[in-house]
């Protein structure tokens, strides 16, 4: 079956950002070390990357909104008949690509990137997705400036909390209605994204959030219902970083 968050035998999810805290409990006397090894053993159960939505699930699924990875390819599990699936389209889908020349580059424009930082910013992904989405772009050709990165965020509501920032892990995202249903979420913000460029689909993202609805408003909230009005990282300006610093809005005291 799948594998989703580890589990304790008492059935409490835990993931990598458990095993940081037990280190540091163990070190202060609060847990032992039988606690510890279930933790270590048990956190993160399978081959797939840990299940909040550090980095790796960060990127992961901004490479759908990016256009670069076929939808829910940011939240299937892995060790799983959907993911199997997920695996043999994608190969169907390169060399149909390979066929119509449509390359990275034509799918990686200034559009592509202001809507993989208004769903990163919805998510509030990591704080090194801001360093990767920029490193592509140098990549792909283009000037996308930080100022860019603050401007969005300022209009995109915070309307998921993924472990580490809230209780949920991968599989409640995708159980939920992954990307596409953030995406479909965010659409109902006026002239926020680009839903008719190119992507690695046979279809616009249009035609895919119309059939990708929320199915459980507690992971992912409408704007309405936002945890927060803004996005869950901010761009600072000041004397000690004069090009700008990232900082993740939730994790820091106003």
């Amino acid at each position: 079956g799948p594998m989703p968050a580890g589990r304790l035998s008492d059935g409490t999810p835990v993931d990598l950002a458990s095993v940081f805290e037990g280190v540091g409990a163990f070190q202060a006397g609060k847990i032992g070390l039988p606690r510890l090894d279930e933790l270590e053993k048990k956190a993160c159960p399978s081959c797939g990357s840990c299940s909040g939505l550090f980095t790796a699930n960060s990127m992961n699924c901004l490479s759908e909104v990016l256009g670069l990875a076929l939808p829910l390819g940011g939240t299937t599990l892995a060790m799983t008949e959907d993911r199997d699936a997920l695996a043999r389209a994608t190969a169907a889908r390169v060399a149909d690509l390979i066929e119509q020349d449509l390359t990275a580059r034509k799918i990686l424009t200034e559009a592509a990137f202001d809507d993989a930082f208004a769903v990163d910013l919805a998510l509030g992904g990591s704080t090194n997705t801001v360093l990767h989405l920029l490193a592509i772009a140098r990549e792909a050709g283009l000037d996308y400036p930080l100022r860019r990165v603050d401007a969005i965020s300022e209009r995109v509501p915070h309307l998921s909390k993924i472990s580490p920032s809230g209780p949920w892990h991968m599989e409640d995202l995708h159980r939920a209605g992954g990307v596409p249903a953030v995406i479909r979420e965010l659409a109902a913000v006026p002239g926020l994204l680009n839903l008719e460029r190119p992507t690695v689909s046979a279809e616009p993202l249009s035609a895919l959030v119309e059939r990708s609805p929320v199915r459980d408003r507690e992971v992912i909230r409408s704007a309405g219902t936002a945890h927060a009005p803004r996005g869950g990282l901010a761009v600072l300006y000041g004397n000690l970083a004069p090009e700008g610093a990232v900082v993740k809005v939730g994790a820091v005291a106003p």
